[in-house]
Parts: structure tokens; sequence; C-alpha cells
């Protein structure tokens, strides 16, 4: 039995029962029977591409077309033959996913939908990439210098998405800081600019975190991370920052949020 292929996959035409849609909002096991719909490849550092292998047949007694084929990220396109296509019963169709992994780290996840005329399939693709042991060199680092001091929020645009953006969705509190601050602040090879928050030269409290999380620093590589300074947090993110960073970091004693939200916002607080 191909895989994936349930009970009715006898070759008979699903038909709806009397009120129901004729196309399922989702491809049914007895129309297309797929090799997996889960694909994983593990790939070097520094490799541009990840390559997927899909395959169906039709185990249905009548066409089915192929539509139209849509990714989760610009990322990531289904290399699937001319379409719309008519494949026909018995009929096995191979076609592979890329995802462009270039510049990106760790694991990347995303999907892919095939949309026939009887219904979607989501395909996962996940690529595993290989840990670089290897520091960034001091031409790219120097390259990335330069952009920063050039407009601090293109950190968050772009491929430094990737490394400043993306890690902090959904995050709060310490699992927060340490995609969004400490892969700066105490990072291994932490440029001379940019402080130590645990040595620095003068007292903090919660209203200076939040000045700085919210405006960032004019004038150096700190971005504005509030959502409303074109940075990437939301309010409720940086209160659990800010709430991390006064217990981290004690200072000074600890202000209530509350308070310090109006002396943040005035910017009586800025950074030295």
């Amino acid at each position: 039995m191909p895989y994936g292929v349930g009970p009715r996959a006898n070759g008979e035409a699903v038909t709806p029962a009397p009120g129901q849609l004729s196309t399922p909002s989702f491809l049914p096991d007895a129309i297309l029977a797929w090799n997996k719909t889960t694909n994983e490849v593990t790939v070097e550092a520094g490799a541009m591409l990840a390559r997927f292998t899909f395959f169906f047949t039709n185990v249905s007694s009548a066409p089915v077309t192929i539509n139209s084929s849509s990714a989760s990220c610009g990322c990531t396109t289904a290399n699937l033959p001319d379409l719309p296509k008519a494949v026909q019963p018995r009929e096995h169709v191979e076609f592979q996913v890329q995802m462009n992994v270039g510049g990106k780290r760790g694991m990347v996840e995303k999907t892919v939908t095939i949309s026939t005329d009887k219904g979607d399939q989501v395909l996962h693709v996940v690529t595993i990439i290989k840990p670089d042991n290897a520091p960034m060199s001091g031409e790219d680092r120097s390259q990335n210098l330069q952009i920063a001091q050039a407009d601090r929020q293109a950190v968050f645009r772009e491929d430094c998405a990737r490394c400043h953006a993306e890690p902090a969705r959904g995050k709060m509190g310490k699992d927060l800081f340490a995609v969004t601050c400490a892969v700066c602040h105490e990072s291994e090879h932490r440029a001379s600019m940019v402080p130590n928050l645990h040595a620095l030269p003068h007292e903090t409290d919660a209203a200076f975190w939040l000045a700085w999380i919210t405006y960032g620093k004019p004038g150096s590589l700190m971005p504005a991370f509030s959502q409303n300074q074109g940075g990437i947090l939301s309010s409720e993110q940086m209160t659990s920052l800010v709430d991390y960073l006064v217990e981290a970091v004690p200072n000074k004693p600890a202000a209530s949020f509350t308070k310090a939200t109006g002396a943040a916002a005035d910017g009586k607080n800025s950074l030295h």
C-alpha cells in the first residue's frame, strides 16, 4: 500500500455527502498518496540552498488538477511542472522544493501548500544547518558594522533580520534577552563600542532600561526596539525585558515599571 493511503485508497472517487462542499479543505489520502509530507535535510554551514524531493501518485479513479503552489516564505519554492496540470489516475509526479538558506543558522522550518481541484496538501520542509565553528571574518564584521552605523534599524531587515528579528518572535523575559540583547552585549566577539551591561559606569533602573529599549541610542549601533519606533518588540515584550534587566543587573533599587513609564517617555533617562 502506498505511503499515507487510507482504507478508501481503492481507486474510487470521493463523493461528498449532501450539503457538503464538493471540494474539501484538505486533500484526502485516498486521492493523492504522498511519499512523505514532512521532509528534513541537513546542510553544511555556509550552504546557500537546501533541496527536498517529494512525489505523489493519483490513487483515485479520476484526474486531479494541480492548480498552484504557495510557500510560507519567499525563500522557499516548489519546482512543479507547468500549472495547471491534470494528473491522471495512477500517474506518478515527482518534484523538488528548494529553500534558500544563505546566511541562516540552526533549524529553519517552512511550509508549501499544493492546491488542487480536490483540496489542499500542506508540505513541511525542515533544514538543519550545521554550526559554523569559524568566527565571522573581519571583513564581514566590518561590513556589518558599516551598515549598522549608517542605519541602526537595518538589523531588523533583510538578511540581518534572521539573527536580530526572527528569533525574538514569541519570546519574553530572559529568553528574549538572550536573542535580542545578549547576542550583541554578551557576544564572545563583542564590538569594542558595544557596552557590557553588567559593567556600566552609572546606575540603572526600570526607567533607564525602558528608555534604552524603546528608543535605542541615535548615532550609535543601538537600535530602537519598540514597534512604534520601527523596531520589533511589542509593549508586553518590552515590559518583560525591563523586568528581567532590573533583576539581572541590579545597579540601583528597582523602580516600578508603571512609575518608570512616564520618565522614559520624556527621554530623561537617555543612555550615556
